[in-house]
This record gives C-alpha cells, structure tokens and sequence, in this order.
C-alpha cells in the first residue's frame, strides 16, 4: 500500500544562469542538469516527509533517466514503476528567469520520453493500493497519450475511493489542444484542491463562487497558494490562513510541489490540516533558497527548525463564506 502515488513527467532542467538572461542570444552561462518535473519533486518532497511513494512515468536510457532515478530513489520514492524506454530521450526543460519573478519555459516534452506515457502503462491494482493519487495540471496537458493515462488513473481512483490530489500548476506554454478539457472532470473529482491563487484566476477568473460550487458538490479540502501573501485553506466546516517563513528566494520553482509533498504526506500520517499547511509553507521557503527545482526539497527536521526560529507563523481562522450557504 503506497501513501501517495503520481503520474507524470520526469524531466532534466536546465536553468539560464543570470536574470533577462534570454535564449535566442549567444553565449550564455547554462547550469545543471537538474532532476525535475513538477510530479516527480512533489514525490521526492513526500519521501523525504516519511511517506510510502511511488511514480508512474517514463525516461530515456539515457544520463538525464539516470540523474533522476538516483535522486528519487535516495529521497526514499520507490521507482520501480519508472519505465525506460529506447523510442526517445529523457524529457527537458530550459528555463530562464525576469528581475519581476516570473519564468519563461522551453520544453522538450511532448515527443520526448515522458510524453510516451499511455494508459498501457497504468496498473489498475497500483492505483488502488494508494490512498491518494496526486495529478498536476502540466502532466494533464503534456501529451496527449500522457493525458489519457492520467484519466485512466483518475477513473479508477474513483472507482475504488482513492482520494485524488489535484495541483493545476498551469504551464502556458503545454496549455493547448483538448487535453486541457479534462482539467474540469479532475477538478469534479479531487478530494484535494493545491493550487496557487493566479492559477485559479486563469481558470475561473473571479473564482470564490467557483469554489463555492466545488464545495456544495464534495467535501474536499481548497487549499490557495499566495506566495509570499500566505496560504487560505477551506473545507466545509473551516476556513484558515497560513503565514510565510522568511527566506531569500534563489530559485522559485517547486515551492508550490514541495508544499504539495509535504501537506499530503502529513495527511497521510494523521496530522491535522492546520499543521500540515504551515509545515507545508516552511518546506516552501526552504525550497525556494537553493538554485535548481529539487535542490531545496527538505526533511521534517530542517522544516521543524525554520517552525522553531519563526513562532509567530500560525494558522489563523478567517471568516468562511461558503458555511452559510451549505
């Protein structure tokens, strides 16, 4: 029985060294390779929390398969449901960042080994050994075939009670053709909504009655994303926010996986959500301080310590909106 299963990419990242550090211009510094995907750090943080893991996906047999496996693999994540195929090489990312914060992506992923994965590839009975299945929105979009896999895997997931973890982590560069469409059966279907708060902006614009919907139709548990504004939780029956931890940002990406991985595999354990929340913003503060998407991923000792430094960090209640109207 795993804690947390997920589907999806498993990527090499390769990160352009200074800001405004543009692509299409010669002689640019490039670092890495780095083991990423948004699935695979999210994994790799849970392991790294004492959860039973596991991942779905596929590399090349190539060094770029191999860097991954062996990080995956000492965080604790059992791999031995990553595929290796000779059809095509490990997938890639090149991201560069802007002095505002944000990041442009370059994928090689839809033709690249992770975008072979199929619904051939799903073992039914791996799903329902799991008590949570954990989907993120760039897999959804990736390939087609990797979308009809991870449909497969929230099907079964429903058929057998599995809970499903859903983070939308929309890529606007993989956002395209009608994969998309199945964002909104998944978002019918999770017990989990991990999302940043810009991404549910883009899918729902003004969204509170959106997730008033969601909530009228499920007992699941919304969990918004702000960055360094906080995070807001909602069920049916609570409604908190979490402060931010100090940290100096190195490198964003996978402070929004890192505290996906933390938060499910507190739940597993029997922690209460309040807790798990906050833990989960410290793992994200760590996350963001080392250079590379998985680097900063941390264990429960490091996420205690930054918990012990910063003791006016709590879990707040706020005002529910959606309990007058359930």
């Amino acid at each position: 029985m795993y804690d947390i299963i997920t589907i999806g990419e498993i990527l090499a990242e390769i990160l352009a060294e200074k800001k405004n550090q543009n692509f299409f211009e010669l002689g640019g510094t490039l670092l890495g390779p780095f083991p990423s995907g948004a699935p695979a750090i999210a994994i790799d943080q849970a392991a790294k929390m004492g959860a039973k893991t596991t991942i779905v996906a596929k590399v090349g047999k190539d060094d770029f398969g191999l860097l991954n496996k062996n990080r995956l693999e000492s965080s604790g994540v059992d791999i031995s449901n990553i595929i290796e195929t000779s059809d095509n090489t490990t997938g890639n990312a090149f991201v560069t960042y802007a002095t505002d914060g944000s990041r442009r992506f370059i994928f090689h992923f839809k033709h690249a080994a992770c975008g072979e994965l199929g619904p051939h590839d799903i073992d039914d009975a791996l799903i329902k050994n799991s008590k949570i299945l954990h989907i993120m929105g760039c897999s959804v979009t990736g390939s087609p075939s990797m979308s009809a896999a991870i449909m497969k895997a929230i099907r079964t997931a429903k058929k057998h009670n599995v809970k499903i973890s859903f983070d939308p982590n929309i890529r606007p560069e993989l956002l395209t053709g009608e994969t998309s469409n199945y964002f909104n059966e998944i978002l019918e279907s999770c017990d989990f909504l991990l999302t940043g708060k810009s991404e549910l902006v883009k899918l729902f614009g003004a969204y509170q009655k959106n997730l008033l919907e969601l909530l009228k139709k499920k007992d699941r548990i919304i969990v918004i994303k702000d960055g360094s504004r906080g995070t807001d939780v909602y069920t049916r029956s609570e409604a908190f926010q979490v402060g931010t931890f100090p940290t100096i940002e190195v490198d964003p990406t996978g402070a929004g996986d890192c505290f996906d991985g933390t938060f499910l595999a507190l739940y597993c354990n029997g922690v209460d959500i309040k807790t798990a929340s906050k833990y989960g913003n410290a793992a994200g503060a760590l996350a963001v301080s080392k250079k590379g998407p998985m680097e900063g991923n941390c264990r429960i000792e490091e996420i205690e310590h930054l918990i012990s430094e910063n003791p006016s960090v709590e879990a707040v209640d706020i005002e529910n909106p959606f309990t007058k109207l359930l």
